[in-house]
């Protein structure tokens, strides 16, 4: 019997056109569980998986969304609109069928799975969403509606726009069962990377592991040390500081002689649609600053948003038609930035500080975009572009040339990305952020996968509002985590940023130590942003030092995580050559500290654990278990 089962879904019938999200099913939860016994659970697990309810695992439509599970019996919190624009962030786009628009759903797009755990034992019911893995034309993106009372999953298709003939593929779920995290991440990547070396080859000139079939990206970027207030001088700063002080990318990856992208992000432009230097800030030009970068032997890269635009700016107000608008004609808010939008009046045709995102349907924009590119690889020379906001190019809009915003959307970004080396033959690559997940992974094996991450825990007044795309520690943290089993499978994870310095900071050398720890184990991409200029040697490299032993020692090893509670996880190294295990460990996000019996946390060894010594600990030992601080993570290695 196959382990992973294949749902086809075909249109039949006269041509018709959608008005709303079409839906594909409605699946019983315990006819799908009855179809993998055998295939990766029993007959036994099966039964104690339709008696008891499930954790929820679902991730939002656009990679700021939430990524994470849902406890047993709960549902994810309602977000209070304090501003309304930032609903696009995280609300699947389009017209929801009335029968699906229930309150009491689960919501998850892309890949979800349910997860029963019985007496420390789990398994995962796992369904994504495959129709568009490798195919020439693209399909709708699939978003998944779950019933607890009902145990049903219902499915459907973000196709609003699309005018469908009779024999037309709509769609492609594959659903399988697995027994632990490795078994599950393993599944997705014999789903979406089979051929790793296609999927990913196009970053192996960036890859900082000796290992080709394991891409681990690294480099610096301005963004969360100077945020927008960027200058040529300030950047000339940090490049030549980069490789002069002891810094964590020093350390890591110029010493070593790994690839090294700087990137140069939001500031460097004139405004959000007028795409060039603003030159009383970069007097010397993209071409000049993209060339210094070079010339220290990094990879110059550039932060670009190329779907989105400021309505004030002098391209804007020169292609007013090229703005996707509602049927009403009325311009339609992308989201919400006081720098990229005025309050009210003339210059402002929706809410204060609004935004807005082009029309995607449209040949001239097309070829706008093309030349964008073009201008940045080809002209200024920049090799790595961090292509941000790419959601906007998915919100259902009034569309020109009429079809879905789905089809439109995989025709921009094959034009974004088709320039794989630039006229000198150098290799180029391309960070995709904010990025519809389903829609984009053909494009961009490279993605951010969660919100923003930021130098304080979490932020009070997002967290009491429920706005699950918050920029915080927090925040990023669970996405991260969360999307663990994707990586180096559907993408190559990029968590963000790691924290290492002493001032512009609240984190604690706990968090900091969490967040450095979280990215390096449970994704591929290490980003640093810290001011390597004002570089205290003394705390911020002893620092460094202990950050980089703990890498160093990790290195060889492949982390799994599995999750105790929404705000609790496991986690462990994988067996070798069918050892055990040679690390075990408890990473507690809460707010309070956490017991958890020795016994759990030697649960998947089977032989006898004598001796637990910390490799890094934020817990109170007790006679049988530990207490572990919040926001902490906590390795042993198993003796």
């Amino acid at each position: 019997m196959t382990e992973i089962r294949r749902n086809e879904y075909i249109y039949h019938g006269l041509e018709t056109t959608d008005s709303e999200n079409r839906i594909l099913d409605t699946l019983s939860i315990d006819s799908l569980l009855d179809s993998c016994v055998g295939s990766g659970i029993s007959g036994e697990q099966a039964d104690f998986c339709k008696a008891h309810d499930f954790a929820f695992y679902g991730s939002g439509w656009q990679s700021w969304g939430f990524g994470g599970e849902i406890d047993v019996g709960e549902y994810q919190k309602k977000y209070f609109p304090i501003v309304p624009q930032w609903k696009q962030y995280f609300t699947i786009p389009g017209k929801l069928p009335k029968r699906v628009s229930s309150k009491k759903l689960l919501v998850g797009s892309f890949i979800i799975y349910l997860r029963w755990n019985n007496g420390g034992k789990n398994v995962y019911l796992a369904l994504a969403s495959v129709g568009n893995c490798g195919g020439e034309k693209a399909l709708p993106p699939v978003n998944f509606y779950v019933s607890r009372k009902k145990r049903t999953i219902t499915c459907t298709a973000y196709a609003d726009g699309k005018t469908w003939h009779d024999g037309e593929k709509i769609a492609e779920l594959a659903v399988f069962a697995s027994s632990d995290f490795f078994a599950l991440r393993d599944k997705i990547q014999n789903l979406f990377a089979s051929e790793k070396s296609v999927r990913f080859g196009t970053l192996n000139f960036l890859n900082s592991t000796p290992e080709k079939s394991k891409i681990t990206v690294g480099g610096w970027e301005s963004w969360y040390n100077h945020y927008a207030d960027i200058n040529q001088e300030l950047i000339k700063g940090d490049l030549e500081g980069l490789s002069a002080t002891e810094n964590l990318i020093k350390k890591e990856f110029i010493e070593k002689k790994k690839p090294c992208v700087f990137q140069v992000d939001d500031g460097w432009e004139i405004s959000l649609g007028d795409w060039d230097a603003r030159r009383t800030r970069f007097p010397g030009g993209m071409t000049a600053l993209a060339s210094s970068i070079a010339e220290k032997g990094y990879v110059p890269g550039l932060w670009m948003a190329p779907f989105i635009i400021d309505w004030r700016s002098e391209f804007a107000k020169a292609h007013r038609d090229w703005i996707l608008c509602d049927k009403k004609g009325k311009p339609i808010a992308a989201g919400l930035n006081p720098l990229w939008g005025d309050t009210f009046g003339k210059e402002q045709p929706s809410l204060p500080w609004s935004y807005f995102c082009f029309d995607l349907s449209r040949d001239d924009v097309l070829n706008y975009l093309d030349n964008l590119i073009e201008t940045a690889v080809n002209e200024w020379g920049f090799r790595y572009l961090k292509l941000d906001f790419l959601f906007a190019g998915m919100i259902r809009g009034s569309f020109k040339n009429g079809g879905a915003a789905y089809e439109w959307y995989d025709r921009a970004v094959k034009v974004l990305t088709k320039r794989t080396v630039n006229k000198k033959g150098e290799r180029v690559a391309y960070l995709g952020c904010g990025l519809p997940f389903e829609a984009s992974f053909n494009a961009f094996p490279l993605s951010r996968i969660g919100p923003d991450t930021k130098e304080d825990w979490d932020v009070a007044w997002m967290n009491t509002a429920n706005f699950p795309s918050r920029t915080s520690a927090f925040a990023n943290m669970q996405s991260t985590l969360g999307h663990a089993f994707w990586n180096q499978g559907v993408y190559i994870n990029d968590p963000d940023v790691v924290f290492l310095r002493y001032e512009n900071i609240s984190l604690t050398d706990k968090e900091k130590i969490l967040v450095a720890l979280v990215n390096f184990l449970f994704a591929s991409q290490i980003m640093h942003s810290d001011d390597p200029v004002h570089f205290d040697s003394e705390k911020e490299g002893s620092f460094t030092k202990k950050i980089c032993s703990l890498y160093e020692q990790f290195g060889e090893e492949d982390f799994g995580v599995e999750n105790k509670n929404s705000l609790c996880y496991f986690i462990f190294s994988k067996k070798r050559d069918s050892e055990n295990p040679r690390y075990t460990g408890f990473i507690n996000l809460g707010e309070k500290p956490v017991y958890i019996d020795r016994s759990e946390l030697v649960s998947r060894f089977s032989k006898r654990v004598e001796n637990l010594e910390s490799v890094v600990e934020y817990a109170e030992r007790t006679n049988d278990g530990f207490i572990f601080e919040p926001h902490s993570i906590s390795i042993y290695e198993v003796k």
